[in-house]
């Protein structure tokens, strides 16, 4: 008589806690649903932050290139620019570049050209292979404009010294 009753308790435990799994989850609404919601609404947040924090850099880079004088690197871009205004059979275009991960040097280098900095993707890519950087694109925000040689934009898009 013990083992029946224990029997029809532990039935009706395994009914109950079936029928309560069963209705709980279709009456409430996926966990999962709503942290990959919340999940994009970051997300999307985060790529708006990233576009403004580029532009704070560009316009306080530029901010620093005419209050600080004593930069040999800003001193020499001045330079640059100067030459290249004053020969001016084109305009300084600047633009900043987005390296995503999983860029290849190809990938950069066809975006530069597309974009009127270079001339030519395949010498980007060939002065990249030839001194070594080919695999050491880093991955980032990087401005760039059509007054910097190879060279200078190699070592800006590597985060190296120029060769």
């Amino acid at each position: 008589m013990m083992k029946d009753i224990l029997r029809g308790v532990g039935i009706g435990c395994i009914l109950a806690g079936g029928i309560l799994y069963f209705t709980n989850n279709d009456s409430n609404p996926s966990h999962a649903d709503q942290y990959k919601a919340q999940l994009d609404e970051l997300q999307t947040e985060l790529d708006s932050v990233k576009k403004d924090l580029a532009v704070a850099q560009t316009l306080s880079s530029s901010k620093t290139e005419k209050n600080d004088g004593k930069n040999p690197s800003i001193r020499e871009s001045k330079t640059e620019t100067e030459t290249n205004s004053e020969s001016a059979s084109k305009p300084v275009t600047k633009i900043i570049l987005t390296i995503e991960a999983g860029s290849t040097s190809t990938t950069v280098a066809e975006k530069l050209e597309r974009s009127g900095i270079i001339d030519s993707a395949k010498e980007l890519e060939q002065y990249l292979i030839d001194n070594g950087l080919a695999g050491r694109i880093q991955i980032g925000v990087h401005e760039v404009d059509t007054t910097m040689d190879l060279g200078t934009i190699a070592s800006i898009i590597t985060n190296t010294k120029k060769r």
